[in-house]
């Protein structure tokens, strides 16, 4: 496993697109990452690494990867049934990126298991933020 990589979120609120940051209230940028998903079933014993390579809301400053759950969940459920199984939103989290050069290699070259968690960046952590009336707080605060 590589060294630990930026902070993520994972913003459940589908009517807002973080144009600032919700830790320092920079503008954030858009950018393009591989997630890398870990998708498990666990009555059935299965589990799958899925790599998403999508657009983010960035903050450079805090190093804060924003990826909006309702997007991600839209790709998930329609990849999971390729596997036998009906998606379920409480069998998945987010766990780091990959560089886009082993993206793209493990798009010509499926990677097994071991392999892909060789040559993924967890995240240093990740950031939960909570809505009060006179906008966002960090819930570490």
């Amino acid at each position: 496993m590589r060294k630990s990589k930026y902070y993520f979120y994972l913003n459940p609120h589908d009517e807002y697109k973080w144009t600032k940051c919700p830790k320092c209230d920079n503008k954030t940028k858009l950018r393009k990452y591989c997630l890398m998903i870990h998708y498990e079933e666990k009555t059935m014993n299965f589990n799958q690494l899925i790599s998403l390579n999508k657009s983010c809301k960035f903050c450079p400053y805090c190093e804060l990867i924003i990826g909006q759950k309702a997007e991600i969940e839209m790709y998930l459920n329609q990849i999971i049934p390729n596997f036998g199984f009906r998606f379920n939103p409480d069998n998945y989290f987010v766990f780091g990126t990959m560089d886009r050069k082993d993206w793209k290699k493990s798009q010509k070259e499926p990677l097994n298991q071991g392999k892909a968690l060789d040559i993924v960046f967890r995240f240093k952590d990740i950031w939960g933020f909570e809505i009060r009336p006179a906008g966002w707080y960090f819930e570490g605060e």
